[in-house]
């Protein structure tokens, strides 16, 4: 088995080599080539340090790293069905380890599906500890689910670019990788609003919107209930995009402003289970 940089790679082979790693995964995310793409401009995916494993000309596992200042990022990792239980899986994850710490990079984090036994056992023999559980959840476009049911009516300001990457910058806990302020920077349609209630609760929103879909969803309590705020906040976008199917990523299991998003219809689909690793 040799492993090979990524770099070295077509983006076309390697997200065909991803795919087949997944055909038979727990929720399988297929890509497209656009998609492989966006994902490594989004996520600072550097293909130098990320690596496939190969026997001949045959693909059998990859893996990428997210480098961004001091810190590392393990995704993507993935095995070919008939190649498991040999060591590659493993073999991979030491590259990824090696290229961190080529790169000074002591903190490396990853993901990992909630249920997935056996990659959560090679992560935890590899020095990683579970840190929290991340939510991943959906909204049904033209759902009317509990929009018209605020108990008090917001006062919303638009907020500029600018001003939603600073709020963004101020956060008070730490966000998973991809909801870190490094990856809003790069969106080209970044949106966000403030909301304050009578009572003085408040808050901001931010998020992406696409042709299909509303994305990366940020709720941030300043101040006050935040349930409320959150409710508030939410009613709001989805009167704005009541077309959008709407995507949330990564939120923290133990986030109170979930009991928020579920009020407002958004539905719990998996969830991920993040480690992170440091070396002394």
């Amino acid at each position: 088995m040799d492993l090979i940089r990524a770099n070295r790679f077509t983006l076309e082979q390697l997200t065909e080599a991803y795919n087949e790693t997944r055909n038979d995964y727990i929720v399988p995310m297929p890509m497209n080539v656009a998609r492989f793409r966006e994902y490594i401009y989004l996520y600072d995916i550097d293909l130098s340090a990320s690596w496939v494993a190969t026997r001949g000309d045959i693909i059998y596992g990859l893996g990428m790293l997210g480098i961004r200042s001091g810190r590392a990022w393990i995704s993507r990792v993935g095995v070919l069905p008939w190649g498991r239980r040999q060591g590659i899986g493993r073999s991979i994850i030491n590259k990824l380890l090696d290229s961190a710490g080529e790169n000074s990079l002591d903190t490396i984090y990853l993901e990992v599906i909630a249920g997935n036994e056996p990659a959560s056992q090679l992560f935890l023999t590899s020095g990683f500890q579970r840190t929290r559980e991340l939510i991943v959840a959906r909204r049904p476009p033209h759902s009317n689910h509990n929009l018209m049911e605020l108990e008090e009516k917001p006062q919303i300001r638009e907020l500029n670019r600018d001003q939603t990457l600073s709020l963004l910058e101020q956060r008070t806990g730490r966000p998973n990788w991809l909801n870190e302020t490094d990856t809003f920077r790069k969106l080209s349609d970044l949106r966000g609003f403030s909301v304050q209630l009578p009572g003085g609760s408040q808050g901001w929103i931010c998020y992406e919107v696409t042709f299909l879909q509303v994305t990366r969803t940020i709720v941030e309590v300043l101040e006050g209930d935040p349930v409320k705020v959150t409710r508030a906040a939410l009613c709001a976008l989805h009167e704005r995009h009541p077309a959008q199917d709407a995507v949330l990523e990564n939120l923290p299991g133990a986030d109170p402003n979930w009991i928020g998003f579920s009020d407002i219809g958004y539905f719990e689909v998996f969830r991920r289970t993040e480690m992170v690793k440091v070396n002394s």
